[in-house]
């Protein structure tokens, strides 16, 4: 852990080596989304209550679950952090949590490129900075954050290839893909450590069938066991390619033994429920596996964390023809975003959409323009808006337009329109 000397790590409060260390393992483990960082958190919180970085480090876990039934739990452990305890650092990360208690993530991502701006190697804040703003839209401004984060780093610096990958991702998702591909590559040279970087370079290859990472051996020796939701993650991605390649059954295989889990996490719905209505949508029947889903669904319909979530909800609750769920989706984006920074991107897209799948009027296709950026999610999440509006119209000019779409983001989509 001494490379984490090299970094802004001063708001770290530890009072002596062993919880510094203690620390910067659990620090560590978050970093490389391994399952067990919350775990050690919480034994560092227990045996020394006046330690405040573990608490500010599980309020984040808690807060990245994206879960509202979890924010009483970080709401109490955030009451517990004695401001008079910790440094200016420190208290830049408390203005960014009280944000995100409150919902607003514009202003959680505004705080953290303030803490950036001061501390340029944070790492904890550079990593929580890219994974909240893929929720506001990943669009060139993504990229020229991440482009002026890469500047004031460099190869000799430790967890340098974590901000190569980051960095990667951004690249992929401007269209950049032969960039996106080489940081990708040169960040897994100097470590093979980073899943984010191996996600993606999966983004890349959903874009270039020939290329299968199960024939690399070091992505086939990962050790699966220490992660937790991100392995899911990545193995929906590998199913993407087989969809890509229509090969069904591989499809309905991985999510039976891979990619379904029964754990409330909000990733884990987004992906099972899109892989499913893809099926759905090239005939396949995919219902019992969709009813396993409702529970999961449930647990999420009536929170309004971001976009993100609803939009997958919306879909899967159209599959049902769930009339009662959509027109109470359809009031509650309207009411829960409306004083938030989401207001104009849910009222100008997602509203529109929900409208047009509960009635028969004919959506606008210019509402298509931008790929629904500012919905949240990558361009192979928000795919699934795309092909659920195709699958229930039969307008040629919205398909046009879709196909215009996939055609500029190179996407392997287009074989469906």
């Amino acid at each position: 852990m001494t490379d984490f000397e090299k970094l802004h790590i001063e708001w770290i409060d530890y009072s002596n080596d062993e919880d510094k260390v203690n620390f910067l393992n659990a620090l560590n483990s978050y970093l490389f989304f391994k399952k067990d960082s919350i775990d050690q958190c919480e034994l560092l919180i227990k045996k020394n209550p006046k330690f405040n970085a573990p608490k500010l480090l599980k309020i984040v876990l808690i807060l990245l679950s994206r879960d509202k039934h979890k924010l009483s739990i970080a709401q109490n452990l955030f009451n517990k952090i004695n401001i008079d305890d910790v440094n200016d650092h420190f208290k830049k990360y408390l203005i960014t949590i009280s944000a995100w208690l409150k919902g607003d993530l514009h202003e959680v991502i505004k705080s953290l490129k303030n803490i950036i701006s001061n501390y340029s190697k944070d790492i904890m804040a550079i990593r929580l900075l890219h994974f909240n703003s893929i929720f506001i839209g990943i669009d060139s401004n993504f990229l020229k954050t991440h482009q002026e984060i890469l500047s004031n780093w460099s190869k000799e610096d430790p967890l340098y290839n974590l901000i190569l990958g980051m960095t990667s991702f951004a690249y992929e998702e401007n269209n950049e893909l032969l960039v996106a591909k080489d940081l990708a590559n040169e960040s897994l040279e100097l470590s093979k450590k980073d899943l984010w970087s191996w996600h993606a370079l999966l983004h890349v290859q959903d874009n270039d069938l020939s290329s299968d990472l199960d024939n690399n051996k070091d992505f086939a020796s990962i050790n699966w066991t220490n992660f937790g939701s991100i392995k899911r993650h990545i193995w929906w991605h590998q199913a993407l390619m087989h969809f890509y390649k229509r090969e069904f059954t591989i499809c309905l295989e991985m999510f039976d033994n891979f990619i379904f889990s029964e754990d409330e996490f909000y990733l884990d719905f987004c992906n099972t429920s899109s892989l499913l209505l893809r099926l759905h949508y090239q005939g396949i029947d995919v219902e019992k596996r969709m009813i396993k889903l409702k529970p999961l669904a449930e647990h999420y319909s009536n929170q309004y964390l971001i976009p993100f979530i609803d939009y997958h909800l919306v879909f899967f609750y159209k599959y049902f023809n769930d009339v009662k769920h959509l027109k109470q989706m359809e009031e509650g984006i309207l009411l829960n975003y409306k004083n938030t920074g989401f207001k104009a991107s849910t009222s100008k897209y997602l509203s529109p959409i929900i409208k047009s799948l509960r009635s028969t009027e004919i959506i606008n296709e210019e509402i298509f323009n931008n790929a629904f950026q500012s919905l949240g999610g990558s361009f192979a999440q928000r795919e699934i808006i795309m092909l659920g509006v195709l699958n229930y119209s039969d307008n040629s000019k919205l398909q046009n337009k879709i196909k215009n779409i996939f055609n500029t983001k190179k996407s392997t989509s287009i074989n469906y329109v």
